[in-house]
């Protein structure tokens, strides 16, 4: 039984050592006599490199973000940093509450027509149901329709629930 123990043993530490590299970044470029190299680091010259993780390689291009010193790299594909969740959630929340703000808007609208379409299919009920109409004459007079007034206003309210409620 010692023989497995000293196995596993041996397998537990190689996995201790395996995780701390394969947590690493490396890089793969070829150096200036033509070899290729592989780095924890980007070059300072900034050639092209390319990004090695566990089961894919990504190419960055000198002129890209992670080429510069201290820069992030672009992030299509692979999972997203923290910081790249939060600022996609604050984006995605931002545009709802502008929907939502938008939708509020319709519907207030939407009511405030309804209100004005009611008011004025009353009007023209009360015009036409044969009631007399008086109106207010600038100085203030009241002053009955006549039949052709009538007329008129039930012809003008009638244009203006054409327009207004559609």
């Amino acid at each position: 039984m010692k023989p497995r123990v000293s196995i596993l043993l041996a397998l537990a530490a190689a996995g201790l050592v395996a995780v701390p590299v394969a947590a690493q970044q490396l890089y793969k470029y070829t150096g200036p006599d033509g070899r290729v190299q592989y780095s924890d680091r980007l070059p300072a010259d900034g050639r092209k490199v390319e990004k090695v993780t566990s089961s894919r390689v990504s190419t960055i291009s000198p002129g890209s973000a992670a080429a510069s010193p201290g820069g992030e790299a672009a992030k299509s594909t692979g999972p997203k940093t923290a910081a790249e969740q939060e600022q996609d959630f604050r984006k995605r929340r931002m545009e709802a509450e502008e929907k939502s703000r938008k939708d509020e808007k319709l519907a207030e609208e939407k009511r405030l027509n309804d209100q004005n379409c009611t008011a004025l299919r009353s009007q023209l009920s009360g015009v036409q149901s044969g009631a007399r109409v008086a109106r207010l004459t600038e100085t203030g007079e009241r002053v009955f329709l006549d039949d052709d007034g009538m007329r008129q206003e039930a012809q003008r309210l009638q244009r203006e629930i054409a327009q207004t409620c559609k």
